[in-house]
């Protein structure tokens, strides 16, 4: 699919949207006027606007002047002249019809319930699928109109309010919506059918005594109605939580609401998603997206993670305010599927990369943007390590940025004026950078203290080498387990800890606050300190081989490292020797040669030559 969009629509900022269409349930047939309101930014010598091929167009009026147009790369030119000075409005009114395409328009029957839909669904570059669109992200639409002609028996959801019913003839009737908000290009939606209206209020504390509608338009069917009313009714509560975290609902004086479609899944239609199904996730992710894709959307599909990954870690924030609603399962075992599924594979960048941003399956990865975007989002509520800090500058994010777009080092910047310290490890490691760590940790007690050594291999070294940050342990003891929390700033780190306590073993991440492995964990060191010293190492600078001298009955075990933690060469150490020699084949550079056996550890460092 050629995504492509002529730069010339640059030259003009919509101001207003008006679709007024006749459509009907179960068809893809559209047929009606698009009218654009625009501001010439630049002068303007045409009028270029997106429209695949497919759809008929009769008719172009430039303010209210039928003008001669040409049609290509599915798009509409229309040439202007003399050419409108900046600063100049103008109105294109298109006629057009056809029938759109069913990446776009999804139409059908629903055995299992009965519902008769079509419903629309533009991202991320299908607007232009069903009507004439501007598939520009930081240029959104300042308000709206859509009307909609259909056979009596629909009902018809879409953006705003509803502002009128109008009875016509042959048994039609007209929707008309309303929005005075601003929305983005793909938000403009449509969703059709034979619906039932069920109406509750959500009343966040900021507005009180104040309320926000909560419309749905569900199936008029009595049996599937009820099946789902226990879910719509905890959505009132979805929506005040998140204004409370988030920010007051941005959308407050208009609605909220549902719209039944059979579409793959949800949309988060501003003021309106349109779902295939009510589960408490969806609800509670598509909900969010209000915030996090509506009111400040990813000002380009490299950073979808503003959308996906904030409406994604939504679903564990409300399984987190509302055990009882998700009873038996867990926001435990939630962010525990989550991590399961980024760990599935050992790369991969929540940054969709410039050469993938056409590509819908990249931008829309489940286990990338959504999951791992999710995931890394916890992280920094850990990194951060205040909740006040954390959904502070959430709230502060959505007041600096709404009714516009943002990027994730819009987003940083914000996290570091609210925090007070860079994140800049944070985002180049979980955010641009690719894989996780493997942490394997030897656990020892030495006089008065508990001594960690902790050690990092990472599952994408030529990308992401070392993740710096903060980390938790959980220390079992033969009186209890203790927590502790460290913040790792290089590889092969010891950490001590006071404590007249046994050590019986370690947990890495026991809240899963960081995506990781767990590789080994051992126990018996000893202040390395007091047995590296009785251990010589030569030559060094080493080209072929390197040696190693020692007291008999000391160590099990030779390992070498990288300088980013990754383990080269593991090799047992012969029982009783007092000197091994080990061939190497390594590019020059500086590596760290480990030995271990029971109670004693040596670290030695080598210089490899050219």
């Amino acid at each position: 699919m050629n995504y492509f969009q002529y730069p010339t629509m640059n030259k003009y900022d919509i101001r207003y949207l008006k679709l007024d269409l006749s459509m009907e349930a179960n068809s893809r047939a559209i047929s009606g006027t698009a009218l654009t309101r625009a501001r010439a930014v630049q002068p303007l010598d045409s009028f270029v606007i997106e429209l695949r091929n497919n759809m008929i167009v009769d008719s172009v009026f430039i303010n209210g002047v039928r003008t001669a147009f040409q049609r290509g790369s599915d798009h509409i030119f229309v040439p202007i002249a003399p050419a409108l000075p900046t600063g100049t409005m103008v109105d294109a009114l298109i006629y057009y019809r056809g029938t759109a395409n069913a990446n776009a328009v999804f139409a059908g029957v629903q055995s299992s319930t009965g519902l008769i839909y079509t419903a629309t669904l533009s991202e991320s570059y299908q607007a232009r699928e069903w009507f004439p669109a501007k598939q520009f992200l930081p240029d959104k639409i300042d308000s709206s109109e859509i009307w909609i002609t259909t056979d009596a028996a629909n009902r018809v959801g879409s953006n705003g309010l509803l502002t009128s019913v109008v009875d016509l003839p042959n048994n039609k009737r007209q929707h008309r919506w309303k929005t005075r908000y601003k929305e983005n290009y793909y938000m403009p939606s449509v969703a059709i059918g034979n619906h039932l209206e069920y109406v509750n209020y959500a009343k966040p504390a900021a507005m009180a005594p104040d309320s926000i509608p909560i419309l749905h338009y569900i199936v008029n069917n009595p049996t599937y109605f009820n099946s789902v009313k226990p879910n719509l009714d905890r959505t009132p509560a979805f929506v005040e939580r998140q204004s409370f975290l988030f920010g007051l609902y941005p959308f407050r004086n208009e609605k909220y609401g549902h719209a039944h479609g059979i579409i793959g899944g949800a949309m988060e239609h501003q003021t309106m998603s349109t779902m295939s199904g009510f589960t408490l996730q969806l609800i509670a992710h598509e909900l969010a997206h209000q915030w996090f894709g509506d009111n400040v959307t990813c000002a380009t599909w490299n950073h979808i993670w503003i959308n996906e990954g904030f409406a994604s870690y939504s679903e564990y924030l409300m399984m987190e305010s509302f055990p009882s609603f998700y009873a038996p399962n867990t926001a435990a075992a939630q962010m525990q599927n989550v991590h399961n599924d980024v760990l599935s594979q050992p790369g991969g960048s929540v940054f969709v990369p410039d050469a993938s941003v056409y590509d819908e399956s990249r931008i829309f990865n489940f286990r990338l943007s959504y999951n791992k975007g999710s995931a890394i989002i916890h992280t920094l509520r850990f990194e951060m390590q205040s909740d006040t800090l954390f959904f502070r500058t959430l709230r502060n994010f959505q007041q600096q940025f709404k009714d516009s777009v943002a990027t994730a080092n819009d987003f940083k910047a914000v996290a570091e004026a609210t925090a007070g310290r860079s994140f800049t490890d944070y985002f180049n490691q979980w955010y641009y950078g690719e894989g996780y760590p493997t942490f394997n940790v030897d656990y020892s007690k030495q006089g008065d203290s508990i001594v960690l050594f902790v050690n990092q291999t990472v599952s994408m070294p030529s990308v992401t080498p070392f993740f710096r940050g903060l980390y938790e342990f959980t220390i079992n003891t033969n009186l209890g387990d203790t927590t502790v929390r460290v913040n790792m700033t290089a590889n092969n780190q010891f950490f001590r800890f006071r404590s007249n306590r046994i050590p019986t073993g370690v947990v890495v991440d026991p809240n899963n606050w960081v995506l990781n492995r767990v590789g080994s964990i051992t126990t018996g060191i000893n202040d390395p300190a007091n047995v590296s010293g009785e251990v010589q190492l030569f030559p060094n600078p080493a080209k072929d081989n390197i040696s190693l001298t020692y007291p008999a009955q000391w160590f099990e075990e030779l390992l070498i490292f990288d300088q980013s933690g990754r383990l080269l060469l593991q090799r047992p150490v012969p029982r009783g020797s007092t000197r091994i020699t080990v061939p190497i084949s390594l590019s020059p550079g500086i590596y760290l040669l480990r030995m271990r056996g029971a109670g004693k550890v040596a670290v030695k460092k080598v210089v490899v030559a050219g």
